[in-house]
């Protein structure tokens, strides 16, 4: 299965965020990209030492949904915290199709574009396991993507139910282990 990268540089104030190859699980499901950015996310978030995003997707192969609900995240922030869009920029084709299927118009100013942001860029630090809880981290993402739009709930409504009701059982346990 090929694997890619979040590649990130701040140019001034701008945060630039690139996606490179297939994002998303990989063979042992642990998710690394997706936990690599989200301890990104958080810290960037809460830092607030720019004013503006800018997602390339021009040289990535595909994006899985729970990376979808990551950038749903970044645009909301963008939109709460500096009263705009974010801007994502994509080449047509697979990724592309995603975004429109699952309605980022909405959230990001998207512009369709085959080359790729050049620069001093860096992948994101990798995460060791145990510092993301990957299966709330999963859940929340499609939490967001759900929120989106009357599409993506019904599109997502079986992932989020599973994902909550395994949650919970696993909770459960934790709270009332076996004798």
């Amino acid at each position: 299965m090929e694997t890619g990268q979040v590649l990130h540089a701040r140019f001034g104030d701008v945060c630039v965020l690139k996606f490179v190859g297939s994002i998303g699980f990989t063979s042992n499901w642990t998710f690394p990209l997706s936990k690599a950015l989200r301890v990104f996310l958080d810290k960037l978030f809460e830092e607030k030492d720019f004013d503006n995003i800018v997602i390339d997707l021009t040289e990535a192969t595909g994006i899985d949904s729970t990376n979808l609900g990551l950038l749903a995240e970044i645009a909301r922030f963008s939109i709460d915290e500096f009263g705009r869009k974010a801007t994502l920029i994509a080449r047509e084709g697979r990724v592309m199709k995603a975004l429109n299927v699952t309605g980022f118009d909405v959230l990001y100013t998207i512009f369709g574009m085959d080359a790729p942001i050049q620069g001093p860029l860096k992948p994101l630090p990798e995460v060791e396991d145990g510092n993301v809880d990957v299966p709330r981290m999963i859940l929340d993402a499609h939490l967001t993507l759900s929120g989106m739009n009357e599409h993506n709930r019904r599109l997502f409504h079986n992932v989020v139910e599973a994902l909550a009701n395994d949650i919970a059982r696993k909770e459960q346990e934790k709270a009332n282990p076996p004798s």
